[in-house]
């Protein structure tokens, strides 16, 4: 193995390198003006142990320290030659993104089914339920456009206030920092949504996009005055660290290589509220 391949999931970070007398020099400035304090003694200590080194005369590759060194079960749902899917728990962000590397849903399911895992769509980290990956490279694309032409029947439940709300709610979104925001014009989301059960005063919903915008759900449910429980993005009620009453319930799909249905339902459930 060498060492600019992935070491238990995890892809080393590729540096542009400037001109320098020797790869420890020029590697320290480059991370340094990418806002790294490593000293030059580090950089050479991450030489020496094979965690840097050259890819070619401009690029190097760096292993990033992995602070959360854990393994996470992810229940498979589906799982043949091509792809897998699984169900993911809340407060696991679907790819590395910042402190959350090993905890994050591509690393877990590199570590269990090999490097070659893509994730064909993501769920917000606060979002429990179905994902899609693909197994082989050589198929991705073709499950990446099931999203992209909106080919694939998603079904999601929340546990909010309990309201009358339509059937149907379309908006403009545009994405506003971390968040979305509804603005005049033209809607580019639309979303179904359906009361299913009720239970003093909060209300389990269906939501099914029509749609593929950014918190969009989320959004929308705000918008008709009922937030999920425990957003805070776009709630006014008190949050959960490390999630949200939003589940990704259903995956359907025809798939594109065989032409066989795919239908998957997340073995997770939402709660209501005990106070």
């Amino acid at each position: 193995m060498s060492g600019s391949e992935p070491r238990r999931g995890v892809f080393p970070v590729i540096i542009n390198l400037p001109p320098g007398d020797s790869l420890a020099e020029s590697l320290h400035e480059a991370l340094a003006a990418k806002g790294a304090t490593l000293s030059l003694d580090s950089v050479r200590a991450a030489i020496d142990r094979g965690d840097a080194g050259l890819i070619d005369e401009r690029r190097a590759y760096v292993h990033r320290p992995v602070p959360d060194e854990v393994d996470i079960d992810l229940p498979v749902i589906v799982d043949n030659e091509r792809l897998i899917i699984v169900d993911k728990p809340a407060g696991i962000a679907a790819t590395p993104r910042g402190a959350f590397v090993a905890r994050s849903v591509l690393v877990q399911a590199r570590r269990r089914f090999g490097d070659d895992v893509v994730c064909a769509h993501r769920l917000d980290r606060a979002t429990a339920g179905l994902m899609l990956l693909i197994r082989e490279p050589a198929v991705r694309g073709h499950y990446q456009t099931l999203f992209e032409r909106r080919r694939v029947e998603k079904t999601y439940q929340f546990i909010a206030p309990l309201r009358v709300i339509p059937p149907i709610y379309s908006s403009r979104l545009e994405q506003r920092g971390a968040t979305v925001s509804e603005v005049p014009g033209e809607p580019n989301a639309v979303t179904e949504f359906r009361l299913i059960e009720a239970r003093g005063e909060w209300g389990r919903y269906e939501a099914r996009p029509l749609t593929g915008q950014m918190h969009q759900i989320r959004a929308h449910a705000a918008a008709l005055r009922v937030p999920i429980r425990g957003d805070t993005l776009y709630g006014s009620h008190g949050g959960f660290p490390e999630r949200i009453d939003l589940l990704a319930l259903g995956l359907e799909f025809t798939d594109p290589v065989d032409g066989s249905p795919v239908v998957a339902r997340s073995r997770r459930t939402l709660s209501f509220p005990t106070d």
